[in-house]
Parts: structure tokens; C-alpha cells; sequence
């Protein structure tokens, strides 16, 4: 199998029968047979299993066994979403899905803006015809795949919700910032690359718990007239997601079977860095960062509900179906 691919073969699409475009707005993306293809996959698909073949049995898993262990359950949920929803309460809903799309808009920007350090001199291992090797192209096709995305999460919520108002006030905190050193027996840039590899990908794995409660909510018949289409839409943002799980996972299961160069001398396990640096990120999005997130958004709905008619009574269902 090819392990070596140039970067305009990473960015390169499929040869589209049409383009994806829904009311008038053109998406990323197209169909081939009558099926859905996502952008940028022409190539970057087969690299990913071609990379993945050549690791060793149980490195994948390694790195993802526990992410996907660790996935919180989405809050709001959709059960308490529709209830919101049939009472005419859809600002929290519109916050909400704004908001996803601007973080996804913003997810790829992390990436591209990462310094990649000189692997040939941080992996004492060789890391020629692998993920590792090719993280440039990659980090612009994930960048431009959620610059996507971002309009498509907007058509979604415009198509289920017919363009509702969309609040001011939804610039979150999206910065990262200055950390002291956590793993210092490294170099400092391939410890930021390891850190922000590992962070997005914890977040990529845990948004199946927000495509689920997207897809539940806004394909609800009873709820929305063009629910088929936003269902729709969702899955396609999905299916683009998968390449992005791919080829982190594989990038950081390379690093986690080599060697990595000590600043003491010394080699350095990957496993050792990769597995901390993992546990860590999953603890604290898992932990705090999603206490954080159930916090704010039970203070929208309880706003939300504060001058509705039936408001004390709502929002004793809306707890009960927690």
C-alpha cells in the first residue's frame, strides 16, 4: 500500500458528479452514484489505512480505548431539547448550535497555526511513510474541512429552525492559554504538537454525543418540517469527521511505539508522554470543563424560562428528564 503522499494529494477531492448545495448555499463536498463523498478524501482516505496497516496490533486502540470511554452525555439532552422546543423555548437550542459551529470553525484554525517541529530530530525512530510525516497537508485539510463545516452546522440550524434570530453574545473562550511545562523531559514544540494533536482529537471523539443529539432533536418530525434535511445534513458533517479522528489517532499511535528524543539524553518513551498527556485531556474535558458547559447552559434555559407563562412548571419537567 502507498505510504507517501504529496500535499496536493491530500487536499485533492473526488471528480464530483454535483456539488453539495442546499437552499443555494454550496457546501464542501459532493455525490458520486447518488452517494455523498466528503471533501478532500480522494487520497487521504487510502493514506490513512495505509498508515493504519502499519502499526502495531493495538497501538490505535491504545490511544482511542480510552477516549471513547470517557464520552459525557450531551446537556442538554435531546429528550430535554424537544420538551423546551414544543414549548416554544428555542433559544437555547439556537445558542447551542451556533455556538458548535463556530468552535468547529475554529478547530481547524488550531491546527494550522501549529510550529511542526523537526520530527527527524525529535522521534529517534524513522518516521518516513507515516501520518507523522505528512501532519502539514493534514492540519490544512482538517482546517478547511471545519471552515465547512461551521456554514453547514448554520445551515442546519437555519433550515430546522427557519433563520431564527442568533443571539450577540456567543463569542466563547476560545484562546489557549500559556501553560507551564508539563512533559519538560521533551522538547518544548513536539510537546505543544503532542498537547494540541491530543486536545482536538479528544474533542472530535467526544462530539458523537453532539452529532447523536443533533441528528434526535432536529430530525423530529413532530418538531420541525424539514427535519429529513438537517438530519441529513448532520450525518454528512459526520462522515467528515471520520478522517479527522483517523488520521490523529494514527499520527499519535505512531508517536506513542517510538522513541522520542530526551533533552536529558536519554530516549524518551512515547507511550509514556502520549498516554499522560491523554489521560489528562480526557480528565479535564470529561471533568470540569464539562461540569463547566452543564453549568452555563442550565443558566440560559433557566433565563429562558424566567418570563414563560408556564416557566416553574417547565423547568421542573425539563430537570426530571435529566
Amino acid at each position: 500500500m502507498r505510504t507517501r503522499y504529496s500535499r496536493e494529494e491530500i487536499l485533492a477531492d473526488h471528480p464530483y458528479e454535483r456539488p453539495l448545495v442546499l437552499d443555494g448555499v454550496p457546501c464542501h463536498g459532493g455525490f458520486v452514484a447518488g452517494h455523498y463523498v466528503s471533501p478532500r478524501t480522494c487520497w487521504r482516505a487510502p493514506a490513512i489505512e495505509a498508515w493504519q496497516a502499519r502499526l502495531p496490533a493495538g497501538e490505535l486502540e491504545a490511544v482511542l480505548g480510552a477516549i471513547d470511554a470517557s464520552v459525557p452525555p450531551h446537556f442538554p439532552s435531546a429528550a430535554q431539547t424537544r420538551l423546551l422546543v414544543r414549548h416554544g423555548v428555542t433559544v437555547p437550542l439556537v445558542r447551542l448550535l451556533s455556538l458548535i459551529a463556530i468552535v468547529e470553525g475554529f478547530g481547524g484554525d488550531v491546527l494550522r497555526l501549529v510550529a511542526l517541529p523537526p520530527l527527524g530530530e525529535r522521534v529517534l525512530d524513522d518516521v518516513d511513510g507515516t501520518a507523522l510525516a505528512h501532519l502539514g497537508p493534514l492540519f490544512e485539510a482538517h482546517a478547511r474541512d471545519e471552515a465547512g463545516h461551521r456554514r453547514m452546522w448554520e445551515l442546519a440550524r437555519d433550515i430546522a429552525l427557519d433563520r431564527p434570530p442568533v443571539p450577540k453574545d456567543l463569542a466563547p473562550a476560545l484562546g489557549t492559554p500559556a501553560t507551564p511545562r508539563l512533559f519538560p523531559e521533551i522538547a518544548a514544540d513536539l510537546e505543544a504538537l503532542v498537547l494540541r494533536m491530543l486536545g482536538v482529537l479528544v474533542i472530535e471523539v467526544f462530539a458523537i454525543a453532539a452529532f447523536r443529539w443533533a441528528k434526535e432533536v432536529l430530525g423530529d418530525a413532530t418538531l420541525f418540517r424539514r427535519h429529513d434535511e438537517a438530519r441529513t445534513l448532520f450525518g454528512y458533517i459526520q462522515q467528515d469527521e471520520s478522517p479527522h479522528v483517523g488520521y490523529l489517532a494514527t499520527a499519535l499511535a505512531e508517536l506513542r511505539c517510538r522513541r522520542l528524543a530526551g533533552i536529558a539524553g536519554a530516549p524518551v518513551a512515547g507511550r509514556d508522554v502520549v498516554d499522560r498527556a491523554r489521560d489528562m485531556i480526557v480528565a479535564f474535558q470529561a471533568g470540569p470543563r464539562h461540569r463547566a458547559n452543564v453549568e452555563f447552559r442550565t443558566q440560559v434555559v433557566e433565563r429562558c424560562l424566567a418570563d414563560h407563562p408556564g416557566g416553574p412548571s417547565l423547568l421542573a419537567e425539563f430537570r426530571a428528564l435529566a
